[in-house]
């Protein structure tokens, strides 16, 4: 799809693309390599703010946040990252941030907590949620099952590889084409995993899947509200642990820093 230019070009001229011909070289799993097949430009999300509220806070992943924080200041976003509730719904108030990340942990301690996720959501923010096997996944469920009726469930044990199949996400390991997926032939699953699970009056189509785990369970799925809509964009992602363990495997870096770019909704400006 071609991109629109405003300000410049915030994308890559391979937006959207997952099978890369004639780069320069690969990484050992089949991937471009270099930041010219990200989705977004170096440097081209100045001004663009995101929130990380981590509320998962085992002691190697607060070590290991470091490394998708200094990605995402490489295409310009200003990164703020808080541990705890309080501190994040203090700056999701403020109205600074374009884009929200939600890692989830075991309890909402704040009764206001998912109102307020609703309400930044509501007027055009956008948010990428994480969860992991159960019982970590409730910050997510809850946001889930308010909007769209999906809870999440599950600890599969993945450790796999997707590979990339233009028409096969619904097929158990493989992931589809999407713009979060540029320059991605191959992506590394998660290790414990958890999968969203319908109720009988949601609408698949709110929530759509983009990815399916080597279990046959949806692991990313995605919320792409119409142009017309207040709603900012959304991206379920169903195994954080990518995010300090794995963050050097296969496609992970690449992949959680397109859906940052994606979720700022500018490519329909």
């Amino acid at each position: 799809m071609q991109k629109k230019n405003t300000n410049g070009s915030f994308y890559n001229p391979s937006a959207g693309e997952s099978n890369i011909i004639g780069a320069k070289s690969y990484d050992k799993h089949g991937n471009p390599v270099g930041t010219a097949y990200d989705l977004g430009r170096d440097g081209s999300f100045k001004g663009y703010n995101i929130l990380i509220g981590q509320f998962y806070t085992e002691t190697e992943f607060n070590a290991g946040m470091k490394k998708p924080i200094d990605a995402l200041k490489i295409k310009g976003f200003e990164v703020k990252h808080v541990q705890n509730e309080s501190a994040f719904l203090s700056e999701l108030r403020s109205k600074r941030y374009c884009v929200a990340w939600v890692i989830s942990s075991i309890s909402i301690s704040d009764a206001t907590f998912i109102s307020t996720l609703m309400e930044f959501h509501s007027a055009g923010g956008a948010i990428f949620l994480f969860a992991d096997n159960t019982p970590y996944t409730c910050h997510a469920s809850d946001f889930l099952k308010k909007k769209f009726g999906v809870t999440l469930t599950g600890e599969f044990y993945g450790g796999q590889i997707l590979k990339y199949n233009e028409n096969g996400c619904q097929t158990a390991g493989h992931f589809g084409k999407h713009d979060i997926f540029t320059g991605i032939n191959h992506l590394f699953e998660g290790i414990t995993i958890c999968h969203p699970v319908y109720s009988i009056s949601a609408n698949r189509e709110l929530l759509r899947t983009l990815a399916t785990a080597t279990d046959g369970n949806p692991c990313i799925s995605v919320s792409d509200p119409s142009a017309k809509s207040t709603e900012g964009r959304l991206c379920l992602d169903c195994g954080f642990t990518k995010l300090y363990i794995n963050w050097d495997d296969a496609g992970t870096a690449r992949y959680i820093v397109n859906v940052s770019c994606w979720l700022t909704g500018l490519d329909r400006q």
